[in-house]
């Protein structure tokens, strides 16, 4: 037998007509494999790529010029050619099953298994690991992943007619089973999961049978190829019912393989991660998006990576328990024993830190990890927030899988309460409440909230740490509490209602002693999973004229926290500062009169009005002279302020006194 085929191919109304090739001799697998294990691959896994290939030989002559594709992080070396559909699975954890994942964190109500994601197999260039309990495990993961595939993603009715266009990208995937099972070598498409399911469906293929049994026994692989290959020859083409040249276009798929890995010496990047890259430029970016959810999850995963790793110029930024306690791919048994928070306000608090705090060192590592998926230059601060938000949310999936608007609802007033800006000023480190040794208690941080709330914080315009860290864990409970605490703002009403950001009320909300101790409160029920209720200035529930407790709503957050002046305030600098945070508001208020002054079109779908035709000069004089008056009236504030402080640090110079 040869391994050229015979016949040849024809497109015609009624569908393609695919080659006709034959089973490969063995010797020429063999020479395949010699070849591939000399490329750095391991046996096993040149032992597999060689059996899949339809033409060895043919492959064997590509490997000599492997095609380069340059990915972020290093570049990769691809072989294009045909494999048997018999011997490639669909990725085990495929990236388009983001939005609906369960993760162990959510505790019970998680219905189908996280399957890891596979990581770079030590020693080998161009290998992924996947380690795994059982074969039982992947084997159901496998069928999962198909069925779900298949709903949302069908290809097969094409792929039946012209078998598979594009290319899979395909990769060596090593299997190693905690129970002691031998390990398993298979193939997996990084990129082409649907199209690989596609083709199983229709030739009645179960994935996992793929894996376990015809990825053992050579010969049961050999036979279930072969036996197609004799039906063609015996039934010639227009012998063939439609049903069996479906099977027969659907017989092989092209493919390009991962034959090597060469990373960049300036990130020195794992195998596994410039996998990762390829699929998201790939989906994440067009033609082809995932959606927003499911694009941000993934780009959450790149940014773990990212911080996980030590940096040029310093250590890592987040443990490897933080990696898997903020993706949420741990059991709750296994946070407590790894030493972190059971409560998922210091959790989800942790995440904004380590994500949103820490000034541009921490920006730089989060945004080092978007554009390994993006290329994106420059990603905005609103994307890191949403990045970080997609952690918080994923135990809550549990569960919630029927109801999207519950995640829906809770992502939109999460997403809008993590932009507060003071969150960028949190420094880097531990919270300053957490269960981790040396960490405050919660009474400690209420107090020191309390005190900044004394010293003007947050009636200025901004929250000062503590106040921070509070607001960012109790607006967790406000926001996924049923009903809500806290929603995002309502657009286009009648005018009456209150239009604040979430962050604008959280703000006015912890810039006063009873919003300190409302959210001090809210923590604590959170923690216990009550419900949450109002409490007046003592910190106690507050009791209506009917006796009962009256529970916290966002209507009521929002009428108690008008973030109005203070009537006490009327003297010194608590009243000022509570006037500082008006003009601020008036400032940002002006910015966004602009901006929308600025996208006011000539004509419906045109150009703008004041960018095409200007505006009175005489009346845009006018403003510029009240600003440039505002201008040098803050200016001066500024200036004497720091002349008070040049005159302080002079008095406490210990080289000014005299001996």
């Amino acid at each position: 037998m040869n391994d050229e085929p015979i016949g040849g191919e024809d497109e015609t109304l009624s569908g393609w007509r695919p080659l006709a090739y034959k089973l490969p001799r063995p010797t020429a697998v063999d020479n395949l494999a010699t070849a591939l294990s000399t490329r750095g691959l391991s046996d096993a896994a040149a032992w597999t790529l060689a059996r899949s290939a339809v033409r060895p030989d043919d492959m064997r002559r590509k490997l000599t010029e492997a095609t380069e594709l340059r990915v972020q992080g290093g570049t990769l070396s691809i072989v294009e050619t045909r494999l048997w559909s018999a011997s490639v699975i669909p990725h085990p954890a495929n990236p388009r099953e983001y939005g609906r994942r369960q993760y162990p964190l959510g505790g019970s109500g998680s219905t189908v298994a996280t399957t890891p994601e596979p990581g770079s197999l030590i020693g080998r260039d161009a290998e992924l690991e996947l380690c795994i309990p059982t074969p039982d495990l992947l084997a159901q993961r496998l069928e999962d992943t198909k069925d779900r595939l298949l709903r949302e993603n069908p290809l097969a009715y094409d792929i039946a007619a012209e078998g598979v266009l594009q290319p899979l990208t395909v990769v060596a995937l090593t299997v190693v089973h905690a129970n002691g099972h031998p390990r398993a070598s298979l193939l997996v498409a990084a990129d082409g999961s649907s199209r690989v399911s596609a083709v199983h469906s229709l030739l009645d293929y179960s994935p996992c049978r793929v894996a376990y049994e015809w990825g053992r026994d050579d010969r049961k692989y050999r036979k279930e190829i072969n036996r197609w290959i004799r039906h063609a020859q015996k039934q010639g083409w227009d012998g063939l019912r439609e049903d069996e040249r479906q099977k027969l276009r659907a017989l092989t798929v092209p493919a390009r393989v991962v034959v090597g890995f060469d990373p960049h010496s300036q990130t020195n990047q794992r195998f596994h991660t410039a996998v990762r890259n390829f699929i998201g430029l790939t989906h994440i970016r067009p033609p082809r998006p995932y959606g927003p959810a499911v694009e941000n999850e993934a780009k959450a995963d790149a940014v773990l990576d990212s911080l996980v790793e030590p940096a040029r110029t310093g250590p890592a930024h987040i443990t490897d328990a933080e990696k898997h306690w903020f993706a949420a791919t741990v059991t709750a048994e296994e946070v407590l024993a790894k030493g972190l928070s059971r409560h998922s306000d210091v959790r989800a608090a942790s995440i904004v830190k380590s994500l949103l705090g820490g000034g541009v060192g921490t920006s730089r590592r989060v945004n080092e990890g978007i554009r390994s998926l993006t290329a994106k230059l420059r990603p905005k601060r609103e994307e890191r927030v949403d990045i970080a938000v997609e952690l918080i949310l994923r135990p809550l999936r549990a569960g919630k899988e029927g109801d999207l608007g519950f995640i829906r609802s809770r992502r939109a007033a999460l997403q809008r309460v993590y932009r507060l800006p003071e969150i960028e000023d949190l420094p880097a480190g531990p919270l300053i409440e957490s269960d981790e040794g040396g960490g405050r208690a919660l009474e400690q941080l209420r107090d020191q909230a309390l005190e900044e709330a004394g010293l003007g914080h947050g009636n200025d315009g901004r929250l000062s740490v503590a106040q921070t860290e509070l607001a960012v864990k109790a607006v967790y409970y406000m926001a996924v509490a049923e009903p809500m605490a806290l929603q995002r703002e309502i657009f286009g009403g009648s005018g009456d209602e209150d239009d604040r950001s979430p962050a604008t009320v959280l703000r006015a909300m912890l810039s006063c002693r009873r919003g300190i101790l409302q959210a001090y409160e809210v923590v604590r029920a959170g923690r216990r999973g009550d419900k949450l209720y109002e409490v007046g200035e003592s910190g106690h529930r507050v009791v209506t004229a009917t006796g009962s407790h009256r529970e916290l709503t966002d209507s009521l957050v929002r009428h108690a926290y008008t973030g109005e002046p203070l009537a006490e305030a009327a003297v010194g600098y608590p009243a000022a500062a509570v006037r500082w945070a008006s003009v601020r508001n008036s400032v940002d208020s002006l910015q966004r009169n602009v901006k929308v002054m600025a996208a006011v079109p000539q004509q419906v779908g045109g150009r703008s009005q004041v960018e095409e035709e200007g505006w009175d000069p005489a009346a845009v004089a006018a403003l510029r002279e009240d600003l440039d008056h505002i201008d040098r009236s803050v200016a001066r504030w500024s200036d004497r302020h720091k002349e008070l402080e040049l005159l302080r640090e002079a008095e406490q110079d210990p080289t000014d006194t005299i001996d």
